[in-house]
This record gives structure tokens, C-alpha cells and sequence, in this order.
């Protein structure tokens, strides 16, 4: 069962990256001002933790599947934030439909590299739904990282 304060969790990321992850998990109202920014911040840290890694030149992803992952990885922030304003029910059925997706993409993927890649980040998103706040802050925020990483632009 997807627990409330996972799925807050995964719209906290969503919006503003585990920095701000502290909100009460309680809580489903959110702001909507500063989302844009803070997606931008988020976004920009994971490019940046993706540039600085030293397995970024050498992940063995080839050059067809960072075509289908770098969208992916782009695209993370943009997929998730909508959920932070669902029911708990229609997040989990978002997540539940996003994790699919994820998962025909894999289908496509030739690599082995780059099928781990994104087997990874399908795997802790769907374990996130499942933990507490700050263990899917923390899940999530190195999911994303790892899959930034897979393809150095």
C-alpha cells in the first residue's frame, strides 16, 4: 500500500529536490509560486552531480539509449510535480502509470548499462512509495542523480 507521506515525498523532490524535503508529510496543500524555481534549482543540481562524476565518461550507456534515458532523466521533475497535488489515490495510480512507461522504455533499451540504469531508478521510485518521508527523499534524490549520470551531456 502507498503510503501518503511517500507519495508528499515524492512531490516534495518533484517540486523543490530533497533540500526542502522537511514539510509535514501530513500536509497535501502546496505552494505553486515557487515550483518553477525550485524545479529549475533541482533540475541544475542533478546536471551538476551528472557533470562532476567521475563514472559519468565510463557508464558503458550507449549513444541510442541515452537517447530514450536523457529524456527520461530531463523530463523527472516535469512528470512528478502534477502528482503533488493528486489524491493520494490518483498519485499512486500516476506513479503506478509513470513506473510503466519506465518500464516499456526499458524494453527498448539495447545496453546493459543502460537497462541498469533505468531498472535502478524504476526500482527506487517504486520503493519510495513505500517508505517514509525522508527515506524516499533520500531514495529518489540518488535515483535521480544515478540516472542523470548514465548519460553525461
Amino acid at each position: 500500500m502507498i503510503q501518503r507521506s511517500s507519495l508528499s515525498a515524492l512531490a516534495v523532490l518533484a517540486v523543490g529536490g530533497a533540500l526542502i524535503a522537511g514539510c509535514s508529510s501530513s500536509s497535501s496543500s502546496s505552494t505553486s509560486a515557487p515550483a518553477s524555481s525550485s524545479a529549475a534549482a533541482t533540475t541544475a543540481a542533478a546536471t551538476s552531480a551528472a557533470a562532476s562524476s567521475p563514472a559519468a565518461a565510463t557508464t558503458g550507456v550507449s549513444a541510442a539509449d541515452c537517447k530514450i534515458i536523457s529524456p527520461i532523466s530531463a523530463g523527472v521533475i516535469s512528470t512528478l510535480t502534477p502528482l503533488q497535488s493528486e489524491s493520494t489515490s490518483r498519485a499512486a495510480a500516476g506513479i503506478k502509470a509513470y513506473a510503466a512507461k519506465l518500464t516499456a522504455d526499458e524494453a527498448k533499451l539495447t545496453s546493459a548499462a543502460g537497462k541498469a540504469a533505468l531498472a535502478s531508478f524504476i526500482a527506487a521510485l517504486e520503493k519510495a512509495q513505500t517508505e517514509s518521508t525522508s527515506d524516499a527523499t533520500s531514495t529518489i534524490t540518488t535515483a535521480i542523480g544515478n540516472l542523470a549520470s548514465a548519460c553525461p551531456s
